[in-house]
């Protein structure tokens, strides 16, 4: 996942889907790590309502699950763009 922080802002999950796609992996390993992602998205939404790491988890496993979805992850490069963009807002 290193390769992730090196990739432009926008296109960081977008990138990892085709590498992830070129590399043609086993079909188990890949729907693996599809349902290690829906897993953990789903813990990490529980743990918005109670005390918990919640947006950490959330986060892993949306990434998780983009790298096998391209729909997934032009959602996440957008969302980033967006963070980005409040967070440089709310900063000032």
């Amino acid at each position: 996942m290193f390769e992730i922080t090196q990739s432009l802002p926008g296109r960081r999950f977008q990138e990892r889907y085709r590498r992830k796609q070129r590399e043609k992996g086993s079909a188990w390993k890949r729907c693996g790590f599809v349902l290690a992602g829906i897993v953990l998205t789903l813990v990490g939404v529980f743990f918005l309502a109670v005390p918990g790491p919640g947006i950490p988890i959330l986060a892993v496993g949306l990434a998780l699950v983009a790298q096998e979805s391209v729909v997934t992850a032009r959602l996440l490069d957008r969302a980033e763009l967006r963070l980005r963009r409040w967070w440089k807002r709310l900063r000032g």
